[in-house]
């Protein structure tokens, strides 16, 4: 895989070419009433307390949903701390009018490689909003010290113009590109494992192997999709070039496509110089 000259920040963190210390860099989404404390490790944390962090989580998260919703207010929020409340709330719940039907948790896990931090998805009839709850032990209980709420500009943007149409004989090229995304993103995430990538060379993904992506856990709340993809001609083969977006930034990768065995394959990935 040809390492580029210079990325987006997160992108630079998944990959490994940018010191990212901690769970927090300048890429990373703001975090509500961010305290500073040393992690929960699976060491410490008993079955009895794990318990009552999965239920003061649990209480938090539908509480949560319900004020995303507009039936309560953030100050009622369980088992939080005043300022995870008050930054909550100046955050707001879903505008009304941009609401289709009533929001409903759709899931509630741990984040990958952190024992105190839930991802929280919760769906209505037309979006997605994803955040991230960490908890900390308080006086003996568990509150919630830190929160990602949703990216309401991402999921709530407009759709953009209609698609310019793709150069002929592209689509089964572009259709190889998109089956490698659906893996390849979510591994460079830390959301799947790197077999989850498909339509690719082994030697590309023998590389991936050899290189896996170094994932804070605040990055694992983001969900990147693909914008749009152009296709260009390139020798014998094709060059995809998909516009990510994560919630937080969006950048652009560079895919090459080689027909391979009777297949279109993804050989090659870099950045744009």
């Amino acid at each position: 895989m040809t390492r580029p000259r210079s990325l987006p920040a997160a992108l630079a963190c998944l990959l490994g070419l940018a010191a990212c210390s901690g769970s927090r860099t300048p890429s990373t989404p703001t975090t509500l009433g961010a305290t500073q404390r040393a992690p929960t490790t699976s060491a410490t944390t008993s079955r009895g307390a794990l318990a009552g962090q999965r239920a003061a989580v649990s209480q938090f998260a539908a509480a949560y949903v319900r004020f995303l919703n507009g039936a309560d207010p953030a100050n009622g929020l369980p088992n939080a701390t005043s300022s995870v409340r008050a930054l909550a709330g100046r955050a707001g719940p879903i505008p009304s009018a941009r609401r289709r039907g009533t929001l409903a948790m759709t899931q509630l896990r741990s984040a990958m490689g952190a024992n105190d931090s839930y991802l929280l998805a919760a769906r209505d009839d037309a979006h997605t909003f994803y955040a991230q709850i960490t908890l900390a032990e308080q006086d003996g209980r568990w509150v919630v010290v830190e929160l990602t709420p949703p990216d309401f500009v991402q999921v709530l943007a407009p759709a953009g113009p209609p698609r310019p149409a793709p150069p002929p004989g592209s689509a089964a090229a572009e259709h190889a590109a998109r089956l490698f995304l659906h893996g390849y993103l979510p591994w460079l995430y830390g959301q799947a494992p790197v077999r989850a990538i498909t339509a690719a060379t082994t030697g590309l993904l023998a590389d991936f192997k050899a290189h896996p992506p170094r994932v804070p856990p605040t990055m694992q709340s983001l969900r990147p999709k693909v914008a749009a993809i152009t296709m260009q001609r390139r020798g014998p083969g094709w060059q995809a070039l998909p516009n990510i977006s994560d919630g937080h930034e969006t950048y652009e990768l560079v895919l090459t496509v080689a027909h391979t065995r009777g297949r279109w394959l993804i050989n090659n990935l870099s950045t744009p110089r």
